[in-house]
């Protein structure tokens, strides 16, 4: 085997690690380790070189699942599935899965019937495997956002709750002084009663409070929120201080954008597709990273 055939053979194996570990998590089973390349000693005492591996236990009992691939143009032949039996059946209490890119020879396809084996097909798509399926998804998206420019400004107002007497005096001279200390900008964050972020910046978290859905063209709509345990900081006079937000008024505008279509189409995104070889049925589709 020359360097590049060998490359492109470790690169299926991989694939089919990467594949059988994605299937796993897809069932839930994340504590199993999907290993590439691994030595397994047999009952007779001969080491065998497994190209997919992984073991789990049930009811006590230890069992392995093997897969053997195999980067062929052409189908595979007997002789490699009776190979790939011997070593199933010298480690023990395995199932075996033979992956490969074409296809099996009949022969080869009934032996591994007959023994439990399981072929996979793992292959790019073909137009073939498309038909029945979907391959284009023409989306039109017509946004619908609140309107944020010097014309029509989102404006938030705070509601504040003084902690005490004392805090609300400061508040209210703090406030004449400032008028704009009751308006949120849009790198605020609300805080905890530990004074940590709780929030995202208000430019990333008010349009997450608006149902612009709901609203025509235009405005200006007001929205109002009751607040539970948020806070801002604020300097009254006394350094930086905690004043907690009971609640805010939200005042913008609506504006529809043009619209526009999106395709996804399947066939660029798709980089493989594992098959059962008996079936014919898809089993993984393969993303492209």
């Amino acid at each position: 085997m020359d360097a590049d055939m060998y490359a492109e053979a470790i690169e299926y194996e991989l694939l089919t690690q990467a594949i059988y570990k994605d299937i796993l998590a897809r069932e839930g089973v994340n504590t199993v380790n999907v290993q590439h390349n691994v030595s397994i000693v047999g009952r007779s005492g001969v080491e065998h070189q497994v190209d997919v591996y992984w073991e789990f236990k049930q009811a006590g009992i230890t069992h392995r699942v093997l897969i053997e691939c195999k980067n062929y143009a052409s189908n595979l032949t007997l002789e490699k599935a009776r190979n790939f039996f011997a070593v199933v059946h010298d480690i023990g209490n395995c199932v075996g899965i033979i992956v490969t890119k074409t296809g099996y020879q009949s022969g080869a396809a009934a032996f591994c019937k007959h023994y439990g084996l399981a072929l996979k097909l793992l292959r790019k798509p073909t137009e073939r495997d498309w038909e029945g399926r979907i391959r284009e998804i023409h989306i039109k998206m017509t946004p619908r956002v609140p309107v944020s420019n010097e014309t029509h400004p989102i404006v938030c107002c705070l509601c504040l709750r003084p902690a005490s007497e004392d805090q609300e005096v400061r508040l209210k001279n703090s406030s004449e002084q400032n008028p704009n200390l009751v308006h949120a900008s849009p790198s605020m964050r609300f805080l905890g009663k530990d004074g940590q972020p709780i929030t995202e910046e208000l430019r990333l978290w008010i349009p997450r409070q608006l149902n612009v859905l709901e609203r025509e063209d235009g405005g200006p709509y007001k929205k109002s929120l009751e607040l539970t345990d948020h806070y801002i900081s604020a300097n009254l006079g006394n350094g930086i201080e905690l004043v907690q937000v009971i609640g805010v008024l939200i005042e913008y505008y609506v504006e529809t954008l043009p619209s526009n279509e999106v395709v996804l189409n399947a066939t660029e995104t798709v980089s493989a597709i594992l098959k059962d070889f008996e079936s014919g049925e898809w089993e993984h589709v393969h993303s492209a990273k």
